[in-house]
């Protein structure tokens, strides 16, 4: 299962994101679940890279992990921005593991 945990400052704004895990809903490289997840995640932080001009500090590994903290030292425009483009990759995440809650959970106390 693919395991999406989102940790949440005190003002409700995203301050971490992991993801772990593989779905197995189907053979490697015919994940489609799995296909999404990633697909939704890495276009997410790319987005946020390229449209706003900054790097996020992101960690990836094995077994299907990624880990994204956002700094908290970023302009309030900037951080906005940021926020809106992540919360719109945590809904599309979510989007997937309501349909695919078999190989899908989002852990997101707002959720």
């Amino acid at each position: 299962m693919i395991t999406v945990q989102v940790k949440r400052r005190g003002d409700d704004s995203i301050e971490e994101i992991k993801i772990s895990g593989h779905a197995y809903a189907g053979e490697p490289g015919h994940d489609l679940v799995c296909a999404a997840v990633s697909g939704i995640s890495l276009g997410g932080i790319n987005a946020v890279e390229l449209l706003l001009n900054i790097e996020l500090p992101v960690k990836q590994g094995e077994s299907g992990f990624l880990h994204v903290k956002v700094p908290d030292d970023y302009a309030p425009e900037l951080q906005e921005k940021v926020q809106l483009l992540l919360e719109g990759m945590i809904a599309s995440l979510y989007s997937v593991a309501l349909s695919n809650g078999k190989y899908v959970r989002v852990i997101d106390r707002l959720k």
